[in-house]
């Protein structure tokens, strides 16, 4: 189950070596999770299984993933027909997005042909619980080694309805020889202000560079909802409603129009965002999400003297705020209905979680590994790039995104994401929000 995930990303490029923690330290020493594994909460600390009786009757289990999971769902599928003879794991994985997968398996379970097991964006968990039939989840079916600190991520309504699987946050990565020429200290990329300063500094050094790039395609309403998330301000209220126009979303949308200011933004975070940073060497600052970094590093690490410093750091803050990143992602669901197809979906998904699949998976693609077990067997991935440790710190403080609910829930994340990108392209932040709120409000009935 090891050999998964082996390809690289969309652009296998991008940026990042320099800036790694000193040599007295073993960054992988910072991964040690910061709670004991919760063995005395589980029913068996090797996961759940399903009984004889469902394991003999089930003959056929069916997964839908998405294509860029299609080597960790065949890893699941091998290891489910190896252990039960006579089983057939029937999997869709050619989805290119959620809204794909959904219509995927909504098309087919009208048809007669429910799915088992299916791949829940975090942000689409009103879909699957309320429409889908994503089945309540106990932490007591998962390994003692699963790091119960991610659950929260996957709950909808009070109950857990996906087990976190692939979790990301965004990050900042930066041209070090870019900053070092225009006098910028890297320490001051925490905050919104600290980022705007180091634009400047680099728009006035006469590097012929453009200072900063946030691509937009998909990301435009994650860096809003995380901005306002350091204020502990949600974009979604409590009832589910949006909240789109309270001081922080505001200070949020002020600081995207001006990032806009300084150049056209890539409309796509990897086709042209990294290969803008990575290189063309045409961006000083970017924005990207963990799971290109780990590519990306190897790509850079690999140029030897061609290529040029990067650095790495979390996403900013808003001023007098702190990191509470909102978690990109996705978590495993049981859609089964039937007791035995339950349990044998369950054990599928447990599979799925299997220390060895979740730290092949971060080798290619660097998740923040959601096993302990895991995580320990990652120490010399760790030691090669440390400037991946830092994001661990994170893992205590990630918030939920948003799930919107409601007939048209599904569409608030384009549809806000759209209202951003017309603010970072030079709409009135005021007038946008206020119009946003009430084209979500809408959606959300």
């Amino acid at each position: 189950m090891g050999a998964l995930l082996a390809g690289t990303v969309t652009v296998g490029l991008l940026a990042g070596c320099g800036g790694g923690s000193g040599a007295a330290t073993d960054p992988a020493e910072s991964l040690r999770p910061t709670a004991r594994p919760a063995t005395a909460n589980v029913d068996d600390v090797a996961g759940a299984k399903a009984s004889p009786e469902c394991a003999a009757a089930v003959k056929t289990l069916r997964m839908f993933a998405l294509g860029s999971l299609n080597d960790a769902a065949k890893s699941g599928k091998a290891y489910m027909e190896k252990a039960h003879p006579g089983l057939t794991v029937e999997l869709t994985a050619d989805a290119t997005g959620y809204p794909q997968l959904v219509q995927q398996i909504s098309a087919d379970r009208a048809a007669g042909r429910p799915a088992d097991v299916a791949v829940a964006g975090f942000d689409l968990l009103p879909t699957f619980a309320d429409k889908l039939g994503a089945q309540p989840l106990s932490p007591r079916l998962l390994r003692a080694s699963y790091d119960q600190r991610f659950l929260p991520l996957g709950e909808y309504g009070g109950r857990l309805v996906a087990v976190p699987q692939q979790v990301s946050t965004l990050a900042l990565v930066y041209n070090a020889d870019v900053l070092a020429k225009a006098g910028v200290d890297p320490k001051t990329l925490g905050t919104t202000t600290g980022v705007l300063a180091a634009a400047e500094r680099i728009r006035n050094s006469g590097q012929q560079i453009q200072p900063i790039d946030l691509p937009t395609g998909g990301f435009a309403q994650w860096y809003l909802t995380t901005l306002a998330s350091s204020k502990n301000t949600p974009a979604m209220k409590a009832d589910g409603q949006p909240d789109l126009t309270s001081p922080a979303v505001r200070e949020a949308a002020a600081f995207l129009a001006k990032v806009g200011t300084y150049g056209t933004q890539s409309s796509d975070p990897t086709t042209q965002g990294l290969l803008r940073f990575g290189i063309r060497q045409e961006t000083a600052i970017s924005a990207v999400t963990l799971p290109s970094l780990a590519a990306g590093l190897r790509y850079v690490h690999d140029q030897g003297a061609q290529g040029f410093k990067v650095g790495v750091a979390p996403f900013p803050t808003l001023p007098g705020g702190t990191q509470h990143p909102v978690a990109g992602g996705n978590g495993l669901s049981v859609l089964s209905t039937d007791r035995c197809q339950r349990e044998m979906a369950t054990e599928l998904v447990v599979a799925l979680l299997a220390p060895d699949v979740i730290a092949a998976g971060t080798e290619a693609f660097s998740f923040l590994p959601v096993d302990t077990e895991a995580r320990r067997q990652l120490a010399p991935f760790y030691r090669e790039f440390p400037e991946l440790t830092q994001f661990d710190a994170l893992i205590p403080d990630l918030v939920q995104a948003p799930a919107w609910g409601g007939e048209r829930g599904g569409e608030v994340h384009d549809a806000l994401n759209d209202e951003v990108v017309a603010i970072m392209t030079g709409a009135d932040p005021g007038t946008t929000l206020t119009a946003a709120q009430r084209k979500i409000a809408t959606l959300v009935k």
